[in-house]
């Protein structure tokens, strides 16, 4: 049975396991799965990777200590400001045992939407997390291309992962838990093109799945701790055209590239100042109710996600970095 999971740091403050200062931004209870021999997979960003030297408690650059179930559950109530609980899920043989383990624990205490973030798994075991509460799945693919896949996460990693199961696994996820329901996760800054990022993000939603943004973020101990994150401006033009492909407002036939795979978009200046004018291209993506306030960046920036609503001045700066607007927020 399992008897311990890890909690984002923010998480284990809003519950008051440890002193901190809460964020009033901090919307999200994050759970992760605990294995003893980090993860199975390799992933070449990953803190938890089979050959990383990172310390086991960190994803990406926050930190998450570990807890007994039973404390965590006692201390989470109703009242604080979660909106979703989501559990992150490491790769071992016992994890959906535990995640629905996770999930009846959880459901004692409150009522909050719950997402599952796991690795490619059976037809029949992605049934038993819809059956025990999970609302939505989401499987990152991470790596936009097949060849990126293969070298980040996959063969090139000594990892099990093949960049065609994960497609496959999205399809079944589909059938599952219905379009909208599903998500998958875009690191940018592998390696990546715009314009290959581009491509991805749109067959993701002609599929019926969201895509969650996330910039690169080097940790100390990973096979890519030398690399550096993404250009900002190249960052922005991708949540730019995310948000207009997940709202519809623009398809393949709206967007181009150049000979260096810089991404462009054919629309009017004037109507994307308006269209982009409430800042929420440039929040934290995924599932509704999730914020991961500083997931990708440090307080004092630059913010890839805002974790929060955007003041005006923020959002001209936004537009600006994505060559869209000058900085005075004229056309």
């Amino acid at each position: 049975m399992v008897d311990l999971v890890r909690l984002s740091l923010g998480t284990a403050i809003e519950v008051e396991l440890e002193e901190g200062t809460n964020d009033p931004n901090f919307s999200t209870a994050f759970i992760m799965t605990y294995s003893e021999n980090k993860c199975s997979a390799n992933c070449a960003f990953c803190p938890q990777a089979q050959d990383s030297n990172s310390s086991p408690h960190m994803l990406s650059r926050i930190g998450w200590p570990v807890y007994k179930l039973d404390d965590f559950i006692h201390h989470l109530r109703p009242g604080l400001n979660f909106r979703r609980a989501c559990i992150q899920c490491l790769n071992y043989p016992t994890v959906v045992d535990d995640v629905e383990k996770i999930l009846a624990a959880v459901k004692t205490k409150v009522k909050l939407p719950v997402s599952i973030c796991i690795h490619p798994v059976s037809l029949e075991e992605m049934k038993r997390l819809k059956k025990a509460g999970a609302q939505k799945i989401g499987i990152a693919v991470d790596a936009c291309t097949p060849e990126l896949f293969e070298k980040i996460k996959g063969a090139g990693r000594r990892g099990p992962y093949q960049w065609g199961r994960h497609l496959e696994a999205m399809q079944q996820a589909l059938e599952v838990f219905a379009p909208g329901n599903v998500t998958t996760h875009l690191i940018v800054g592998l390696g990546e093109t715009e314009e290959e990022a581009a491509d991805f993000i749109i067959k993701m939603y002609a599929m019926g799945i969201t895509v969650g943004l996330f910039a690169f973020t080097p940790i100390r101990g990973t096979a890519l701790e030398e690399m550096s994150q993404p250009a900002l401006e190249s960052y922005r033009r991708l949540q730019v055209l995310r948000y207009l492909v997940a709202n519809k407002l623009i398809d393949s036939e709206g967007v181009s590239a150049d000979e260096r795979g810089k991404l462009e978009l054919k629309s009017d200046a004037a109507w994307l100042r308006e269209t982009l004018s409430s800042g929420e291209a440039f929040r934290v993506t995924g599932c509704s109710g999730c914020n991961r306030p500083y997931y990708n960046e440090r307080p004092r920036g630059p913010m890839y996600n805002y974790p929060r609503p955007l003041s005006e001045d923020e959002v001209h700066k936004a537009l600006a970095e994505a060559g869209f607007v000058s900085r005075d927020g004229r056309v």
